[in-house]
């Protein structure tokens, strides 16, 4: 018995260790396979820079306005393009999960995932969180050569750190999001109507074209606290004005998003399983 009690715990750990080594295969794999589909990779970053160009035209004329009792007339020049240049980043990143997980449970494909060892669905989720960092990669050198190029007085290194750091998160917060609409597919034969509700709550409530501080309050104090405004907002915030006070408060809520939405999607999945199990899909 006391042997028994003694390692007990260590094949528990063992299991959470082999699930964190296996995410992280899934990652690198999920990198690797994106980084050598590379022409789809530069098509990427060239529709970001034509989005840029564009938002750029736009912002510079709003900022040129300088409209009173606004925030736009307290900013630097150039610091709105800055901000949707960074929500644009983060954006454009994001992978087509949902995509993935309908056509493995609507086909049936699904079944013969679950006779694996590794579990499914976190592998899915870290193969396109992979893909996704390695588009964020490309999609910032991108966004770094377009800075080059207009001549625009770039941010300070200390928003430039805080953005990269807070990237990842808010990329993982979006890939959560879409992983809750692909989950729909249990119970819905397509998940685009729930993916598009989700994308516009992330242009709306994440702030995608205008920050949220130019919202009314008390809407501007609710939606900083979802997690749309975990995936856009909070790093975006960093161009506009960063400090270790909003970047902390980024973090945080980026953390405890990724926490309630990855726990949000292990009930969904379990419950999805279970019908799944019944024949009822």
């Amino acid at each position: 018995m006391k042997s028994m009690l003694l390692t007990a715990p260590r094949r528990g750990a063992d299991v959470f260790a082999g699930e964190i080594a296996a995410a992280w295969r899934g990652l690198a794999i999920g990198a690797g396979a994106t980084a050598a589909g590379w022409p789809v990779l530069i098509g990427r970053c060239l529709f970001y820079s034509v989005i840029m160009v564009v938002q750029a035209a736009l912002w510079d004329t709003v900022m040129a306005a300088r409209l009173p009792g606004t925030l736009a007339a307290s900013l630097p020049d150039g610091a709105l393009v800055l901000y949707v240049a960074a929500t644009e980043w983060i954006t454009l990143a994001l992978p087509a999960l949902h995509l993935k997980l309908e056509d493995d449970i609507r086909s049936g494909g699904l079944e013969a995932h679950l006779l694996r060892p590794k579990g499914y669905l976190l592998q899915t989720i870290a193969q396109s969180l992979g893909g996704g960092l390695v588009r964020l990669a490309a999609l910032g050198v991108t966004g770094g050569i377009l800075l080059l190029v207009s001549g625009r007085t770039p941010p300070p290194l200390e928003a430039v750190v805080f953005l990269a750091l807070l990237g990842p998160l808010a990329l993982t917060v979006g890939v959560l999001l879409y992983t809750l609409a692909g989950l729909a597919a249990f119970w819905a034969r397509r998940v685009l109507p729930v993916q598009l509700v989700i994308q516009k709550l992330m242009f709306l409530a994440g702030g995608l074209f205008a920050p949220i501080s130019l919202y009314p309050e008390p809407w501007a104090a609710v939606v900083k606290a979802t997690p749309f405004a975990a995936h856009l907002y909070w790093a975006g915030r960093q161009v506009l004005a960063p400090s270790w006070e909003a970047f902390a408060w980024g973090v945080g809520w980026s953390l405890f998003w990724i926490a309630a939405l990855g726990a949000l999607c292990e009930v969904i999945w379990r419950a999805g399983l279970s019908r799944v199990r019944r024949g009822e899909i």
